[in-house]
């Protein structure tokens, strides 16, 4: 694992990216009101706490996509867990929304990694 950020910095750098995000979207005139599916993704370093991880991300109405190791030199109990929601990109760019997932995936020993979509 790299070194450990603070909750803080994870929101922080989510934040970030989502307002550049956010340009990249009005610039190509789409409608951030729109739901859509929203591609989450995770890093965790056990099985067990990834499978803890999607249970909680589907008692919140999220659907797993993936949920499989994801091993690397250096990094051997990696694990890679992707998850969707419909929702639109505006609430997925709420502080509220990055704050949660970050610090679901922490209380997991995870990392919320970002999310994606098709536009």
């Amino acid at each position: 694992m790299t070194e450990k950020k603070t909750i803080e910095e994870i929101i922080s750098g989510h934040e970030v990216r989502n307002a550049s995000l956010r340009q990249v979207f009005l610039e190509k005139k789409v409608d951030l009101t729109e739901p859509r599916k929203i591609d989450c993704h995770f890093w965790i370093w056990s099985r067990s706490d990834a499978a803890e991880l999607a249970e909680s991300l589907k008692s919140r109405g999220f659907e797993i996509l993936a949920q499989r190791p994801a091993a690397k030199a250096g990094d051997p109990s990696r694990w890679n867990l992707e998850a969707a929601v419909r929702q639109s990109i505006d609430l997925t760019m709420r502080p509220e929304f990055t704050d949660e997932l970050v610090r679901l995936a922490d209380s997991h020993s995870g990392i919320y990694d970002g999310w994606g979509t098709s536009i």
